[in-house]
């Protein structure tokens, strides 16, 4: 057996042990990078160069920023306030969640903090209104899948900093709107099914009672405008930003800084790029390379969009869509769109793979249905029957939204019919 094919076995055993014993795939992949590259003949430095220390400075900078947003309540308030400008009109309560979630996950703090901030927030007001608690925080959990692709969250992060080495930028606005696209079609989907259109209740945030903003959350809301405004309109680099913005935000005593830090998701950032690093050892390896050949064997230029979309959304079933799916998928696209030409195009390959991945992060075997399930479980007491019924019905949804997005790849939707 060669290395490549030993390297790529290597990444199923550990994707596997991190799926049963639910350990931290980072700090694993990051030993194991190095024992398989050193058996692989690599240099030490070629190892820890897979470690995207640019990609790591980003990442904490927004999550501390957002953290902060979150810690002086910020964001929560944020929320309530939207959703008592909906007053009587609780039948957009639906999708206000929707797209609540989504703005609120691509002004930066991304899929998980706003998941869980937004479900959780859900699943109360929704038994508070005596409305379905599952419709309503499967609203708000596709919302924050859906609005993850931005430049300033961090997938969006991620994309750029997996594609920029290998010759591809300028994709973000495209990436961001598939993902959104995807997001919001699923999300009529359980509108219809779960007849949101009926909803009708007592909306119990008045806006006459919530307070106002207070001198340190204007502040905060200011210094988030103004990241948005220069990351997004004068292109000045996010990560570095957020801690100028973070930095202000502490000078002037607006946040507690050391609340903040420990709000930082370490072990996800770990996760993303310790995989990541593991992921460039087997790409050295050339195990990348024999999944490109055998997926380009099973495929041409025009279903390479629903096979790379299917591959997604079946690995993102038992593994993270930030920390395995894009470092391991968006090689093999890069590999298919140089097989092909012209006829293949990378931002609708890598935009199928994300939107799929995340249509999948719905399943109650990955953090997106974990958080739905845990937020109904706090809000009431839940019986062993509707914890199983709960976990049945959430992964059928992953599945229908998985094929939906194959079928969506099939048809070409993801390449926006070529305007971006």
């Amino acid at each position: 057996m060669n290395l490549s094919m030993i390297s790529l076995l290597v990444l199923v055993i550990v994707v596997a042990i991190g799926f049963i014993k639910k350990v931290n795939l980072g700090f694993l992949s990051l030993g194991v990078a190095y024992f398989l590259g050193i058996a692989g003949g690599m240099s030490t430095k070629q190892i820890s160069s897979g470690f995207d220390s640019s990609m790591f400075v980003t990442l904490v900078g927004v999550t501390f920023l957002f953290g902060m947003a979150s810690n002086n309540g910020t964001l929560d308030l944020f929320s309530k306030k939207v959703v008592a400008l909906v007053g009587k009109h609780t039948v957009l309560i639906p999708i206000l969640m929707f797209f609540l979630s989504a703005f609120i996950s691509a002004i930066g703090p991304g899929h998980i903090a706003a998941g869980i901030l937004m479900t959780t927030f859900a699943m109360y007001l929704a038994f508070e209104m005596k409305i379905n608690p599952m419709a309503t925080a499967l609203y708000a959990k596709l919302g924050a899948n859906a609005g993850c692709a931005s430049v300033l969250s961090i997938t969006g992060i991620l994309a750029k900093n997996l594609s920029e080495p290998m010759g591809y930028s300028g994709f973000g606005l495209h990436l961001f709107l598939t993902t959104l696209l995807s997001g919001f079609l699923f999300t009529l989907v359980v509108y219809v099914i779960y007849k949101g259109y009926k909803v009708k209740a007592d909306n119990p945030l008045k806006l006459s009672d919530i307070p106002k903003f207070n001198r340190d959350q204007l502040c905060t809301i200011t210094a988030i405008i103004v990241m948005v405004i220069c990351c997004i309109g004068f292109k000045l680099d996010t990560g570095l930003f957020a801690f100028g913005a973070a930095s202000v935000l502490i000078l002037l005593g607006c946040v507690d800084e050391k609340a903040a830090i420990k709000g930082i998701p370490w072990g996800t950032l770990i996760f993303i790029c310790g995989v990541g690093t593991l992921i460039n050892v087997i790409k050295t390896l050339g195990g990348i390379d024999l999944i490109s050949d055998f997926l380009t064997s099973l495929m041409n230029a025009s279903t390479a969009p629903p096979i790379l979309a299917a591959t997604s959304g079946i690995l993102s079933w038992v593994s993270s869509t930030t920390g395995v799916v894009m470092p391991a998928l968006f090689p093999i696209a890069d590999s298919v769109c140089r097989t092909f030409g012209e006829g293949a195009r990378y931002v609708e390959l890598i935009s199928a793979i994300t939107a799929t991945s995340f249509a999948a992060a719905i399943s109650p075997l990955s953090t997106g249905g974990a958080i739905i399930m845990s937020s109904y479980s706090a809000a009431r007491e839940t019986t062993t029957d509707e914890l199983n019924k709960m976990f049945k019905t959430l992964f059928l949804l992953s599945v229908a939204n998985v094929s939906m997005n194959v079928l969506l790849a099939a048809l070409g939707v993801f390449n926006l019919g070529g305007l971006f």
